[in-house]
């Protein structure tokens, strides 16, 4: 199969969206991911988000996500991290958010003209300031890279992210499918340990009313030490 015939096939595989939902907004979301070793086999994961709503007027969530990991393979490492995320929505209370979370990341595919495909498991124990209930939530990533040209540094890029929720609260979560993430983009490197990752990415909540998607201006940068 051609390197475009690759993309296409992956675009038709991630990028398909559940049916239109009833309400729409356009944000911008911009993240910083640093990771690095610490000693042996053991690795840090410092991340910082920030996420502009309401047609990209306003900040809406600031999210910090650090950890610490063990390289159990080349490829595959085991992460234990902590995420605090504060909302601000327009229309209602601001929350602060304190987040447990554990995740394995691997490789599922690598060949020789560069096409890398891996996934990520991460399960989340989630707690909201002033309620009682702590959310379990399991998500699972899967995300493919290929040079647009072979031997070419700047590349494709297309993952997706789907979350569920194993319990209900009583801030608000729902058992069930609690929201499908897209993203197209490209891999641009600035250094040979930065790279700079901007793109589309679709965000679909299902809620118990009309679901919500959220259509994104991500820019991503990503540093490996």
């Amino acid at each position: 199969m051609k390197r475009a015939g690759i993309l296409q096939a992956f675009c038709l595989l991630f990028c398909a969206s559940p049916a239109a939902a009833a309400e729409d907004d356009g944000q911008a979301w911009g993240a910083i991911l640093v990771q690095g070793p610490i000693k042996g086999d053991l690795v840090f994961w410092a991340e910082g988000q920030a996420r502009a709503s309401d047609d990209a007027s306003r900040l809406g969530q600031v999210l910090i996500r650090p950890a610490i990991g063990v390289r159990l393979a080349h490829n595959t490492i085991a992460h234990l991290g902590y995420a605090y995320v504060h909302t601000d929505p327009a229309n209602g209370t601001a929350t602060n958010e304190h987040r447990i979370w554990e995740q394995l990341s691997f490789p599922i595919i690598r060949n020789g003209r560069g096409l890398y495909i891996w996934g990520r498991s991460r399960i989340e124990q989630r707690v909201f300031e002033g309620r009682n209930d702590t959310g379990w939530r399991l998500r699972q990533f899967v995300r493919a890279q290929l040079p647009l040209r072979r031997g070419g540094k700047l590349s494709g890029v297309i993952f997706t992210e789907g979350f569920y929720a194993t319990n209900s609260t009583d801030w608000g979560a729902r058992a069930g499918m609690d929201q499908l993430r897209t993203f197209v983009g490209l891999s641009i490197p600035v250094s040979k340990q930065v790279n700079l990752e901007p793109g589309y990415l679709n965000q679909t909540i299902f809620r118990r009313g009309p679901d919500r998607t959220n259509h994104v201006a991500s820019i991503n940068l990503m540093a490996r030490l």
